[in-house]
């Protein structure tokens, strides 16, 4: 098996996919490929000021998380480089959270209305607002698993008292003592068992 550092950044994702040593494969690719995030986010994102919008410290604390999720929705059969693809992705999402954020109204960042907004978009169609009631039953769900894991950490994520910003993965993986690719892996897994019973309901 080749070495991490030999392998190219289309077998890193395939790898990473596969779940075959996602941990190293995943910190692999950030190593490569951070300088185009940063970028990107530094260059369509305000500068950090005490007005500055709080999304752009999210954008770098989650880092790996966004690169994380860029692979996954990567395909090499349209002939791109995984940089150039990744620095595309950034540069769009940033230019969204922008003018979302410019264009919210007092009224739209509500507590009792949170944004599930870093599901990945096909677990969240579009990062569509959700209501507390049915927050409230993705949470039922959550505290019935059996890994007391998964209720913390959508606890944390979601449910930050006095503000409807997610909470960083690094601060939730620092709490649970999980590396943040742990904490991803089990909020994903997590939420692929949640969209299956809320379908039972509907």
């Amino acid at each position: 098996m080749k070495n991490i550092e030999d392998m190219s950044d289309a077998e890193l994702i395939d790898s990473l996919r596969q779940e075959s040593n996602s941990g190293e494969c995943l910190m692999e690719l950030v190593s490569r490929h951070s300088g185009i995030y940063m970028t990107m986010v530094h260059n369509y994102t305000p500068s950090v000021t005490s007005s500055t919008p709080t999304y752009k410290s999210e954008l770098i604390s989650d880092k790996n998380y966004y690169i994380y999720q860029a692979a996954l929705k990567y395909d090499e059969s349209k002939n791109t480089k995984f940089s150039t693809y990744l620095g595309n992705e950034t540069r769009w999402m940033c230019l969204n959270l922008y003018n979302k954020t410019k264009n919210k109204s007092a009224k739209e960042i509500e507590i009792d209305k949170p944004e599930m907004k870093d599901i990945p978009e096909e677990e969240n169609e579009n990062e569509k607002s959700i209501t507390r009631e049915f927050l409230d039953k993705v949470m039922s769900i959550a505290s019935k698993d059996p890994d007391p894991r998964i209720l913390r950490i959508f606890k944390m994520r979601y449910m930050d008292p006095g503000t409807n910003k997610v909470t960083p993965w690094k601060q939730i993986g620092d709490s649970l003592e999980l590396s943040i690719q742990g904490c991803i892996n089990i909020h994903n897994k997590a939420i692929t068992k949640i969209k299956k019973e809320l379908s039972r309901d509907i």
